[in-house]
């Protein structure tokens, strides 16, 4: 009995511990199915947002080389893009070309010369007529000036009148206004006073009866007042039109006069006399351009550069005509230099005019070089990226010199910022995290991820900023996952 006692004892015992080790393999292959997350929490701290951009230095001013247009270039010296010092020659001008308009300008000299001269003979009495036309007009002028001023003055006077006995009369207006106020307040006192009387007295009424006889005259003479007023008002508006209409008037007959002595002016300048100063600013400008094609030609036709600089565009070709504009551009050595650069809608959030920036380049003698610019200006671009530049004179760099352009913006503090891996978006582009929270199941008490929608306030390539009113310092968030994560999903949690 012993014996078979203590087998179904041994048998109880090695059931549980089958059920045991079985337990223990099915809660092992249930949480082993589980995703495994990590988790981290919201902390308080600022974002970087790191700008960078690659750009060329252009020129920041362009100078031209000028010669006399119609010109016909020999031979070119340079080409766009090549450097030159003071004094080298840039480009040449064909010598008989030259020799031929030369001749030609000055056969023009010396027509105008006699041209200048019949004028000069032909004017004297047509001179003198004028002159006598000229002194007429301008004593009409004067006239004219005199009677005109006499008429505005005259009617300011009356407008001055006319606007001094209007605020006259309004000054008596309100005056009678005041007066008729204080009978009417006076006579609503002595009624209240008189109603309350036991006994008024035949000294009340005669009182009553003269301030209601004092208030009817008054309110006569508000009345007429008013009359007054309004047709002085009239008065004063009538003598301001003709004020207005004296000072037009001057003006208009000022004018007619002056055109008179214009006319008169002109005609004793005399058309000869005209002619004769004509001739003589053309003999002028032919013997500056005489002088000026002397001198190319004692230099056989070379231009020569006045400064060192380097070549950005040419306008001349040989066998062509020197056009009127400048015959070549150039950037002088020690000129202005910029930098140009291209930032994307999303770097041109962090970067505004007074921006440091470094700028990296590298140069054939020097090796890597680094320096510090500033953002002078910002040109906006259609697809909202900004165009800007940066002045580097002095800093060493070539024209078409690559630049690297860095910098780095930093926000304010931020009390929720969670690394980016935790932050996902839906398909209508809303923001959400999943958080941790405790429950019950069937292995006891799990841990189960719940869909928590938030605002991104900022972010980074590596950080988010965010806001929900369901976020605390201690919220757990999941931050990586083995598996797919779905709202009420159960996790679990490795370090």
């Amino acid at each position: 009995m012993d014996k078979k006692r203590r087998a179904v004892i041994a048998g109880f015992i090695i059931f549980l511990l089958v059920m045991g080790v079985c337990s223990l393999v099915t809660k092992g292959i249930y949480t082993a199915k589980l995703p495994q997350v990590s988790i981290t929490v919201p902390r308080e701290m600022s974002l970087y947002h790191p700008v960078s951009a690659s750009g060329a230095v252009e020129t920041g001013q362009e100078y031209g080389v000028y010669t006399p247009a119609g010109l016909r270039v020999a031979s070119l010296a340079v080409q766009k893009g090549d450097s030159f010092r003071e004094g080298e020659p840039l480009f040449q001008l064909d010598i008989e070309d030259l020799e031929h308009i030369l001749a030609g300008k000055k056969l023009e000299l010396q027509r105008q010369a006699y041209q200048q001269r019949e004028a000069e003979s032909q004017g004297t009495e047509s001179r003198q007529e004028g002159t006598r036309t000229l002194a007429r007009a301008q004593e009409d002028y004067e006239s004219a000036r005199k009677s005109g001023e006499l008429e505005m003055s005259r009617a300011r006077e009356d407008f001055i009148r006319a606007q001094s006995v209007l605020d006259g009369l309004s000054r008596e207006l309100d005056r009678a206004r005041k007066e008729l106020d204080q009978a009417r307040k006076e006579l609503e006192g002595q009624e209240t006073a008189q109603g309350m009387s036991v006994s008024g007295g035949d000294g009340g009424a005669q009182d009553l009866s003269a301030l209601r006889q004092q208030i009817g005259e008054l309110e006569s003479q508000v009345r007429q007042c008013q009359t007054q007023v309004t047709s002085q008002e009239q008065v004063v508006i009538a003598a301001a039109k003709a004020a207005e209409d004296a000072q037009l008037a001057h003006e208009d007959r000022l004018q007619a006069a002056w055109r008179s002595v214009e006319d008169a002016w002109a005609s004793a300048s005399g058309s000869y006399r005209a002619a004769a100063d004509l001739a003589k600013l053309e003999q002028a400008y032919l013997q500056e351009e005489i002088r000026e094609l002397e001198e190319l030609l004692e230099a056989e036709g070379w231009i020569y550069a006045r400064e060192s600089g380097k070549i950005t565009r040419l306008c001349v070709d040989v066998g062509q005509r020197t056009p009127d504009t400048a015959g070549l551009l150039y950037t002088p050595d020690d000129g202005l230099r910029t930098l140009a650069a291209r930032l994307t809608r999303e770097q041109a959030k962090y970067v505004s005019v007074g921006t440091r920036m470094q700028m990296g380049f590298e140069t054939v003698s020097g090796g890597k070089q680094s320096r510090e610019g500033v953002v002078g200006y910002m040109e906006p671009q259609e697809d909202g990226g900004v165009l800007l530049w940066l002045d580097v004179t002095g800093e060493g760099m070539e024209l078409g010199q690559q630049v690297t352009l860095q910098s780095t913006w930093q926000s304010d503090n931020y009390s929720m910022v969670i690394p980016l891996s935790a932050l996902h978006q839906d398909g209508n582009g809303n923001f959400y995290v999943y958080t941790l929270r405790q429950q019950n199941g069937i292995l006891g008490v799990e841990w189960h991820a719940s869909v928590l929608y938030v605002e991104v306030l900022d972010r980074n390539s590596r950080y988010a900023a965010i806001e929900s009113v369901s976020l605390s310092e201690e919220t757990q968030i999941i931050l990586t996952s083995t598996g797919e994560l779905k709202d009420n999903a159960v996790v679990r949690i490795v370090e």
